[in-house]
C-alpha cells in the first residue's frame, strides 16, 4: 500500500532532536558519496491565474531529487507555484500566490523504495521544509560554532526563524537570544512564543548591529533579495549561519576563517520563449536569487565537513561562517522516510493500492 501523508501526520511524528540525527547521518553519506542527489531545476512559464493588471506572474515548477541507499529510498520532491513578479519601492519583487483551492500552495514529496522501484508514500512538503532547513544550519554550527557558544543574535522573525533558534538550542546550550527585524509589533509577539517554547530569555534589539553585537551564534532569517550582512560585524569567535544565500555581502567570505556552503550545486532555470517576451514587455529579468559573484566551488560544502574531509574549527577566536546555499533532495529522502517510518507504525495517513502506480511490462 502507498501511504499518503499530510502536513498534520507528519506534526505527529517529528521533533527536531530526531531530524537533526537524521540528517547528519544523511550528510556523512553525501560526503562519502554513498547519498547522491541532483541540483534543483526551475521551470518558468506564464500562468494564466489572474494576479493583477501590468503585473508578470509566472508558473515556477520546480524539482529536488535524490537516493539514500542508508535507507533504501529515493525520493523527488515538487512544488507547482503561481508567482508574480510586482513593482514595490521602484525594485521587482517575487510574491508566491496561495492561488490553489482554498488559498493553499501545492508541495509534495514523492518517497520510493529502491528495493522494490515501488511508490511507497507521498507526503505534503511544508513541514519538512520548516524542519530541514532549521537542523541543517544546527548541523553547520554543530562543527563550527564553538562549544561553549551561549548567545544568538537572530536577524528576522518569521516562519523560518523560529525552527532556526529551536534546533540550535539542541546542539548548544543558548541562554539569551537578542532579536531586530522591522516589524516590531511581530517580533514581539515572536519573542513571547518563543520564550515559553524554550525558556529562554529573547530581547528585542533596535538595530541589526545591536541583536549580532558580542554573540556567540548570529542568525540571518530572512527573506532578502539584496545582501545586507556586512563584513564588519563579523566578531573573532563568532558563527554566522545564514539561511539563504541572498544575505552575508561577499567580503563576509574572505573575512571569515572557515566558510563552508550547505551545497555547491545551484539551481538550473529553463524559461519558455512565452515568459522571455513577458519579461522583455515588463523590462525585468527573473531572478530567484540573484548572482552574488562568489564562487561557489571554491569552498566546501556540509557533507564534506560532517564526514571529516574538511576541518573544523579548532581555535576558539575563529570566524567561522555556514551558508545555506539552495536546497538539495537528499534532506527531503531522508525527513520524508523518516515521516514514513514513525506514521506507519502509529497507523497514521491515507493508504491506497501501490498497484495504481504500477504497470506491466509493454509487449
Amino acid at each position: 500500500m502507498t501511504l499518503i501523508l499530510s502536513t498534520g501526520d507528519a506534526e505527529q511524528v517529528l521533533d527536531i532532536s530526531s531530524v537533526i540525527a537524521c540528517l547528519e547521518e544523511t550528510y556523512a553519506d553525501l560526503g562519502s558519496g554513498s547519498a547522491i542527489y541532483r541540483g534543483r531545476t526551475d521551470l518558468f512559464h506564464p500562468t494564466s491565474a489572474a494576479i493583477g493588471a501590468d503585473i508578470p506572474a509566472a508558473h515556477q515548477f520546480k524539482t529536488l531529487d535524490g537516493a539514500i541507499p542508508r535507507w533504501q529510498v529515493a525520493s523527488i520532491r515538487v512544488t507547482s507555484d503561481v508567482v508574480a513578479f510586482p513593482q514595490i519601492d521602484g525594485a521587482r519583487r517575487r510574491i508566491k500566490i496561495p492561488a490553489a483551492e482554498n488559498q493553499s500552495w501545492v508541495g509534495l514529496v514523492f518517497l520510493f523504495s529502491s528495493a522494490t522501484g515501488e511508490l511507497i508514500a507521498i507526503l505534503q512538503d511544508g513541514i519538512l521544509q520548516k524542519y530541514t532547513v532549521g537542523s541543517i544550519n544546527a548541523i553547520g554550527a554543530k562543527y563550527l560554532a564553538r562549544k561553549n557558544a551561549k548567545t544568538i543574535g537572530l536577524i528576522g522573525a518569521g516562519n523560518q526563524a523560529g525552527p532556526q533558534i529551536s534546533a540550535l538550542c539542541q546542539i548548544r546550550a543558548i541562554e539569551q537570544v537578542r532579536v531586530f527585524s522591522p516589524k516590531r509589533d511581530e517580533t514581539a509577539a515572536f519573542c513571547t512564543r518563543m520564550h515559553d517554547e524554550l525558556g529562554v530569555a529573547f530581547l528585542i534589539a533596535d538595530t541589526p548591529e545591536e541583536a549580532v553585537r558580542g554573540a556567540d551564534i548570529v542568525v540571518t532569517a530572512t527573506n532578502s533579495r539584496a545582501p545586507f550582512f556586512k563584513a564588519d560585524w563579523l566578531e573573532p569567535g563568532m558563527h554566522l549561519s545564514c539561511m539563504q544565500r541572498d544575505e552575508p555581502m561577499a567580503d563576509c567570505f574572505t573575512r571569515a576563517d572557515i566558510s563552508v556552503f550547505h551545497t555547491r550545486m545551484k539551481e538550473h532555470e529553463y524559461v519558455s520563449s512565452d515568459f522571455s517576451e513577458m519579461e522583455r514587455r515588463h523590462n525585468f529579468i527573473m531572478r530567484d536569487h540573484p548572482d552574488s559573484g562568489i564562487n561557489w566551488n571554491d569552498f566546501p560544502d556540509l557533507g564534506e565537513l560532517v564526514s571529516g574531509r574538511v576541518r573544523t574549527r579548532t581555535r576558539d577566536d575563529e570566524i567561522t561562517l555556514f551558508l545555506n546555499s539552495t536546497g538539495v533532495g537528499a534532506q527531503f529522502t531522508a525527513v520524508a522516510h523518516l515521516i514514513y517510518e514513525r506514521a506507519r507504525a502509529k497507523g497514521l495517513g491515507t493508504e491506497i493500492p501501490t498497484s495504481l502506480f504500477n504497470q506491466p511490462m509493454p509487449p
